[in-house]
């Protein structure tokens, strides 16, 4: 592995702009987590193209929302949401996040009934599955309209990346509810994968970032509803 390789392939300082950090900042959202703050700002200016230009949901899944989940029910720009469901498998997010809902996503489905929401987000989960398709199916399962993943930009640089390579293959130390492993990034993820395995769910998978970013977005919508 290169240990020369940058962590962010743009500077912070770009990211920053382009991502407008000090606006999302400014909402009062905390900006904690295992990422930059600026994979944050990310993360909101492409959901609210999406809430603004497709589809504004009334009931969103966040599908590993972490210790630190986003509260998009108090947001202004986000009003149409009544209801958030997050999930995760955390030992850690089972005992601090409120009604969160539990679960081993590599053992079991998703904690939520068929097109129980009408959007879910999943943010830098689905390079922790075992299963590329089966964790996307899971999403389209749940979801109504469609929904919005990232994960580590892999077309980059492959397995020299800075995401990927023998560092990364390992056990966190954080366990899962259920007593089971967390592992790191396990699963690489080429992006013409997800381009295919679009085309088998019947969805529109479209990239929205078109530069090369540290961590690469990608909507999915179902062509049922497009």
């Amino acid at each position: 592995m290169n240990q020369n390789y940058p962590r962010t392939i743009k500077s912070i300082d770009d990211n920053i702009r382009k991502w407008d950090y000090e606006r999302w900042h400014n909402t009062g959202i905390n900006l904690r987590g295992s990422h930059s703050p600026t994979f944050w700002a990310q993360a909101l200016t492409h959901f609210e193209q999406i809430y603004l230009k497709t589809i504004q949901p009334k009931s969103i899944a966040d599908i590993g929302c972490g210790l630190d989940p986003l509260d998009f029910k108090a947001l202004k720009e986000f009003k149409s949401i009544e209801t958030v469901i997050r999930a995760d498998g955390s030992q850690k997010v089972a005992e601090t996040v409120k009604d969160v809902r539990v679960e081993n996503f590599n053992k079991n489905p998703l904690p939520l009934e068929d097109n129980e929401v009408e959007f879910a987000i999943s943010f830098e989960v689905i390079e922790h599955m075992f299963s590329t398709y089966g964790f996307l199916a899971e999403m389209a399962r749940i979801s109504k309209y469609g929904f919005l993943i990232s994960k580590p930009n892999t077309d980059f640089d492959g397995l020299n990346s800075h995401w990927y390579g023998e560092k990364y293959f390992f056990d966190t130390g954080s366990p899962l509810a259920d007593g089971g492993i967390r592992f790191e990034h396990i699963n690489f993820i080429p992006n013409y994968e997800l381009f295919g395995f679009a085309k088998v769910l019947d969805y529109t998978c479209i990239l929205l970032d078109d530069d090369d970013e540290e961590m690469q977005f990608f909507l999915f919508l179902n062509n049922k509803f497009l």
